[in-house]
């Protein structure tokens, strides 16, 4: 029989090097953001899951309220349109520009999707 055990939106994570808290972070093909920080690898970590974050954003191209934000495999930024430097084998979708932003914004409020990536051809 099913039993609830936690609503899914934090993840307990492992840390296998420093993370900053407000890094977003893909684990296998979960996306979050680090509610905490660890200065190396085997802490102990929340990662949330679900929610809408201020995330680090490549300061090109305009960052439009409802369209899809793909994962950057450069840094830890996200790419708000198809373009180079976007992961490499697909589109990796991480949520929706939650608010519009400038172009030359470098943060951007996102929600995630709260589950697994979807994968664009």
């Amino acid at each position: 029989m099913a039993q609830s055990l936690s609503e899914g939106e934090v993840f307990n994570y492992t840390t296998t090097g420093a993370v900053a808290n407000g890094q977003l972070l893909v684990i296998n093909r979960m996306v979050g953001v680090a509610l905490n920080s660890a200065t190396g690898s085997g802490k102990k970590i929340a990662i949330a899951l679900e929610g809408v974050f201020s995330v680090a954003a490549v300061a090109t191209g305009a960052k439009t309220a409802g369209n899809r934000v793909f994962y950057r495999t450069t840094g830890s930024q996200f790419k708000a349109a198809f373009a180079s430097g976007v992961a490499t084998g697909g589109k990796h979708t991480i949520g929706t520009v939650w608010e519009t932003a400038t172009a030359a914004s470098t943060t951007c409020k996102v929600k995630l999707i709260g589950g697994p990536m979807g994968v664009l051809a």
